[in-house]
């Protein structure tokens, strides 16, 4: 049942009884109502709904299509999900009486709790972090042309198409350029092509992403194309700007400027409007930057959707200082998991369904969430088939292979928990197989095979990396698999590592494997979205089994994560 706060009454007790607030939304609200002197209960119903709406990843609330896009959250079992009961103002005369709330600043005003912009509602912060990344984006895009430098030649067996060499000769002529697409369409090996045609000039090279192992990834592809550059960092987007331990302050900004005269950011995606605001407040002019990134993907898990607002835009990074270029083919998945991912993004579920009904390498699986998922034979065939070449090669002391054979297959979730989340699914996967492979499957000690993820970052590995266990000479080792090679150590070290013959969808960014078995959410599920099957389906280069059902694709395929930005507006 939702929680309802003792002390809402009125139009916003509905709305939290109908799963539309929760209580740390109605509690906001009517604190910074009460301290500006905000008496109207549907103005602090709008102040809650903003509330809400940054607590889930917008950055804002359009006031006058809230009626249409809002939804209960769909985690809270029992809420009152009939929408069209809840008492919605008219948004015209709510924007009216929003507009003339002592709690409400117009744009050009002096600072209040909240900022109405056009239809939109904004916290003030995120109102103010809008607009000024707005315009540092338009201040560089009115910088001035680089001069032209050559693109390096092709490396051997490095191969091309028209849309990867344009957007290597726009970041080459450009201050800021942006580079989407989705995996396998060459975006890393476009960077390390920039890095080595800007090269001669021994350029100060920044490489960063939101995560360590995004930025290790990048920062190894980059350095084989660059043996031996001194001039080349990486590292996370927080220690490139001296992000401090439970601040919100950096380093570096616009009176200490980043030291590089490159900055490349990979998972751009991943980025959330703070962060991307301090980046750029922290870019010297002569410094030029590439972004990188799929803007299909999963976002930000805080505030903001900045790829996806700066592509959709049009209008934040242009000539003569900006471009931005989309790469559309992907060479690294087969034809089948590439039409089935296009069917995906463009919201065509029929199309979908049909290349599932006739493809070899992708396929849907019914399933509810009532059975044992081993019960599936598929499942039985996938994780046995993976398991029993990671065994035979851990077993052999094979560490290459291991890894090898650790990318061959995986199991990814939406959900954490329950019958459609990773602890269930790895937990059914790792007692059948104790029952099938010899010495499998101990929860209390290590063993050859032993599948693992990484869960904090360390000066040697990173959250989100994966390693197995190996024999080497009768004793156990942990082979972490690193961009720059694979790191042995102990196994006790990595006692907070978690079983991995399962992960979430999230966790599985920037990751590739052979065939990934994608177990949808539930219906009505707030994660069931057109985004996290997207990500899911891109994971694989070779086969692709759905587990759900027709109308759970339905729904996933109709329903795109919906993230309000005015980012354009400004």
């Amino acid at each position: 049942m939702p929680e309802i706060p003792i002390a809402a009454d009125g139009v916003l007790r509905d709305f939290c009884a109908a799963g539309m607030l929760r209580p740390i939304d109605f509690h906001l609200a009517r604190r910074l109502a009460a301290l500006a002197g905000e008496p109207d209960p549907d103005v602090q119903l709008a102040f809650a709904l903003a509330a809400r709406e940054l607590r889930l990843g917008s950055v804002c609330l359009d006031v006058r299509t809230a009626h249409l896009d809002l939804l209960p959250e769909a985690d809270l079992d029992g809420a009152d999900t009939d929408q069209a009961a809840l008492a919605w103002p008219d948004p015209d005369e709510w924007l009216t009486r929003i507009a003339a709330s002592p709690a409400v600043a117009a744009p050009e005003s002096e600072a209040r709790p909240f900022r109405l912009h056009d239809t939109l509602l904004y916290l003030d912060r995120y109102w103010r972090q809008e607009r000024r990344l707005a315009r540092a984006l338009r201040l560089r895009s009115a910088l001035s042309p680089l001069e032209v430098t050559e693109a390096a030649p092709l490396a051997v067996g490095e191969h091309t198409d028209a849309r990867q060499e344009a957007a290597v000769a726009a970041a080459l002529r450009h201050p800021t350029t942006v580079i989407t697409g989705g995996p396998g369409t060459g975006k890393t090996s476009i960077v390390a092509r920039i890095l080595a045609s800007l090269a001669p000039a021994e350029p100060r090279i920044a490489l960063a992403a939101p995560t360590g192992k995004a930025a290790a990834r990048l920062q190894s592809a980059v350095a084989a194309r660059l043996p031996g550059s001194p001039h080349l960092w990486g590292g996370t987007l927080h220690r490139l700007l001296g992000a401090r331990p439970r601040s919100p302050h950096v380093e570096y900004g616009p009176g200490n400027p980043l030291p590089f005269d490159v900055v490349v950011v990979d998972e751009t995606s991943m980025v959330s409007l703070e962060m991307m605001g301090q980046l750029m407040a922290a870019l010297a002019p002569e410094t030029r930057l590439v972004l990188l990134g799929d803007p299909h993907q999963l976002r930000s898990v805080e505030a903001g959707a900045v790829l996806a607002d700066i592509e959709r835009a049009g209008g934040l990074v242009t000539a003569p200082g900006g471009h931005i270029a989309r790469l559309t083919t992907n060479f690294r998945s087969n034809a089948e998991i590439n039409a089935l991912a296009d069917a995906i993004l463009a919201g065509d579920a029929a199309a979908a369904r049909e290349v599932l009904a006739s493809g070899s390498s992708v396929e849907l699986v019914d399933f509810d969430g009532s059975a044992d998922p081993v019960s599936l034979p598929s499942v039985r065939e996938d994780v046995l088939a993976a398991a029993g070449r990671v065994v035979a090669a851990a077993t052999a002391g094979d560490t290459v292979g291991a890894l090898d054979a650790l990318a061959g297959h995986r199991i990814l979730c939406g959900h954490r928990d329950g019958p459609f989340g990773v602890g269930h699914w790895a937990r059914a996967a790792r007692s059948w197989l104790a029952t099938q492979l010899p010495d499998y499957g101990f929860e209390t000690r290590s063993y050859a095979g032993q599948p693992l993820l990484l869960q904090r970052n360390t000066e040697l590995y990173h959250n989100g990396d994966t390693a197995v266990v190996i024999d080497v000479g009768g004793e156990h080792v942990a082979v972490i698999d690193r961009p720059d090679g694979p790191l042995s150590v102990a196994p006790s070290l990595l006692d907070d590592a978690a079983d991995l013959h399962a992960m979430t969808i999230h966790k599985s960014q920037g990751s590739q494997f052979d065939t990934v078995s994608v177990v949808l959410p539930p219906s009505g599920s707030a994660l069931l979205t057109r985004e996290l099957l997207y990500t899911a389906v891109t994971r694989a280069r070779g086969r692709v089994r759905l587990y759900g059902s027709a109308d759970r694709l339905d729904e996933a395929i109709a329903t795109p994560v919906r993230r309000a930005s005015g980012l354009a507006r400004h």
